[in-house]
């Protein structure tokens, strides 16, 4: 009897260990990706900015997209006028969250809040948050 509480005892442990490990690595994930987006955005490559939003992964019509390209260039050039530029994007942390069905356990959807900090070319730093949706096994900008 004492061994089989034993064996049950790894065998729950086991399994939360791949549980959390499934998490961070999702966790790991988004922090990289968001801060990939990023560096594209300050590298001055904003449609692929744009196509690392969820936005974009829908049809979109071709006069909206331009507008979300010239919104991304818009805020680089807004962080050139007031911090002198980006001048390094770097991942803090990330926090994923499941969300379920009412009163189900089917998976509707897994979200994270990427943490991402900017350092500006006049010393300052900014951390801001970076809301991800994960779709089809790759991290979208939310």
């Amino acid at each position: 009897m004492k061994k089989i509480l034993i064996l049950l005892g790894v065998v729950i442990s086991l399994i939360g260990m791949v549980a959390c490990s499934t998490k961070v690595k999702q966790e790991e994930r988004a922090m990289t990706t968001a801060q990939k987006y990023y560096e594209q955005l300050v590298a001055g490559n904003y449609e692929g900015f744009v196509e690392g939003t969820m936005i974009s992964q829908d049809t979109l019509p071709a006069g909206y997209k331009e507008q979300l390209v010239l919104n991304a260039k818009m805020y680089v050039e807004r962080m050139q006028n007031e911090h002198q530029g980006i001048r390094s994007v770097k991942a803090m942390r990330a926090q994923v969250d499941t969300l379920k069905a009412n009163n189900s356990d089917e998976i509707v959807a897994i979200t994270a809040r990427a943490f991402v900090a900017l350092g500006f070319a006049d010393s300052t730093k900014e951390e801001i948050l970076v809301p991800m949706v994960l779709r089809d096994d790759v991290w979208y900008l939310r």
